[in-house]
């Protein structure tokens, strides 16, 4: 597999979205969040997505010069409008004036609705640690009834890969990070599987006949197949995880559930801020929560596990590495994206 540095594959990603007429800025934008969760070890809502993003645009899903609309805003929340516009961008705003309020207010929530695909989660929820608040995220999707995720007990996908994001600050090098689906994998791990050619691990997805499969073409299709909910035997827990978040993401916001009938290939998207200085001292929280993760990383590894990492953890280490070592993309996603890049006349 070819390697890259993240600056070389950013002023690509970038030059191919310019050539399709969206707004440098916002080019620029988009292609820093992808590499951003490429060099988090997160593939799977890295490079790869660009050519879904090209694909959309083209497509008429994603109107790259849209303004975002603010629809209401009371003393502690704001309901915003993405108007088709990158979801990136409109996230980032969002989760801007989500911090904005909770600093006059002491907690806030900003809602996100007609927003294309907005990303890895984690690059947003952590923009509030960089004010030393705490932040969550809940995103759903809006696929016409169509659902990649099967509730627990059917064969039937019903549900999307619900995401759910919080970060806090820590004081350390990095702040503490939970960044999870509902499922027991996200869709782009599953795709990430698929252009490397290589098997998923067991009880990830089932075939359309809903038997275990290890095999991410049998969860393409056709016939589609579906991912499990998260928990494995207690994939219950799991399941109803990924209804709270479809409720709050979809319904409150106003975005909509993904039993409508719209196919929008987009997200319904809540954010929640809180000022901790509106509840405890800054600095004693970052104290004790060095000293939870210092408590937590103190159990012994069991056989085969060098080292007990803290949630957030994982993505710093990675960052480290790959800004160093590069990021390795599949030979097919490469051959893929030149193929692209030819097309639209875009050197590399």
């Amino acid at each position: 597999m070819p390697k890259f540095q993240a600056e070389r594959l950013r002023q690509w990603g970038t030059a191919m979205l310019d050539a399709i007429g969206s707004p440098h800025e916002r080019s620029a934008w988009v292609m820093e969040t992808l590499l951003n969760a490429n060099l988090a070890g997160h593939d799977s809502h890295g490079f790869m997505r660009l050519l879904q993003y090209i694909e959309f645009a083209r497509g008429g899903y994603i109107d790259m010069s849209a303004e975002v609309l603010t629809l209401r805003e009371t003393g502690a929340t704001a309901l915003l409008d993405a108007q088709r516009t990158w979801g990136q961008v409109a996230a980032k705003l969002a989760m801007e004036r989500a911090i904005e309020i909770a600093a006059r207010q002491g907690i806030s929530m900003a809602a996100l609705v007609n927003c294309p695909h907005i990303g890895r989660l984690g690059e947003y929820v952590v923009m509030a640690t960089e004010r030393d608040m705490i932040a969550t995220a809940y995103v759903n999707s809006q696929t016409g009834g169509d659902g990649s995720v099967v509730p627990w007990g059917g064969i039937d996908g019903r549900f999307t890969p619900t995401p759910l994001a919080f970060a806090a600050p820590s004081g350390l090098d990095f702040p503490v990070l939970v960044d999870i689906t509902a499922s027991v994998m996200p869709e782009g791990k599953v795709r990430d599987h698929l252009f490397r050619g290589a098997q998923l691990p067991e009880d990830v997805i089932i075939d359309a006949e809903g038997k275990p499969t290890r095999d991410p073409k049998d969860f393409y299709g056709p016939p589609a197949g579906g991912l499990l909910p998260l928990g494995g035997p207690v994939g219950h827990k799991g399941y109803a995880l990924g209804v709270m978040i479809e409720m709050l993401a979809g319904g409150l916001s106003g975005a909509g559930y993904v039993s409508e009938a719209a196919v929008t290939h987009g997200n319904g998207v809540l954010f929640q801020v809180m000022n901790i200085a509106a509840f405890e001292d800054v600095d004693q929280f970052k104290r004790r929560t060095r000293e939870l993760i210092a408590h937590v990383k103190s159990s012994q590894p069991r056989a085969g596990v060098d080292e007990v990492l803290f949630p957030g953890e994982p993505e710093y280490r990675s960052a480290q590495r790959r800004q160093q070592d590069g990021i390795e993309l599949p030979d097919s996603l490469w051959r893929a994206f030149c193929d692209l890049a030819a097309e639209m006349g875009v050197d590399l």
